[in-house]
């Protein structure tokens, strides 16, 4: 398959962090059980409205039943969320790590409001990617971002 043919499978797009974005992550359950820990910081690569790819030197578990909480900073919001590891690759040293996030309707329709606004504030200073991020919020509830040409 030509790979201009390709469709993104993704169900979330993948927002770049041009500016560095820490979290502070802590385990939160392991199964049926509460497990706080001290929290480590974090470097997020990238983040979406599904969940996010962070770099660490921490080597942790991908399982299901394991919860995991991010808190995180944008703009003057702090925002707590739960999460688990869906995959881990390693990369110069570091772990990178896919996390899905774990949210009830109301925490993911909080987290979609205060992500664009940061992701608006923090791409304020290129207007070509404020359009193309307007264009793509439209285009979200229909699924037709995955056919949006973003090279233009």
């Amino acid at each position: 398959m030509d790979q201009e043919e390709q469709e993104n499978r993704r169900q979330y797009i993948r927002f770049g962090l041009h500016l560095p974005l820490y979290a502070e992550l802590s385990l939160l359950r392991v199964g049926d059980r509460t497990a706080r820990s001290r929290s480590q910081k974090v470097l997020l690569d990238n983040i979406s409205f599904g969940g996010c790819l962070f770099r660490t030197h921490l080597e942790l578990p991908p399982r299901d039943d394991v919860e995991w909480m991010l808190k995180m900073q944008l703009n003057h919001h702090e925002v707590h969320l739960k999460a688990t590891i869906v995959r881990v690759q390693e990369e110069e040293g570091y772990f990178l790590y896919g996390v899905s996030w774990k949210l009830s309707t109301y925490e993911r329709h909080l987290f979609h409001y205060r992500l664009n606004e940061y992701l608006q504030s923090a791409y304020a200073f290129a207007p070509h990617i404020q359009t193309l991020y307007r264009k793509v919020m439209e285009r979200g509830g229909d699924k037709q971002f995955k056919r949006l040409d973003y090279t233009t």
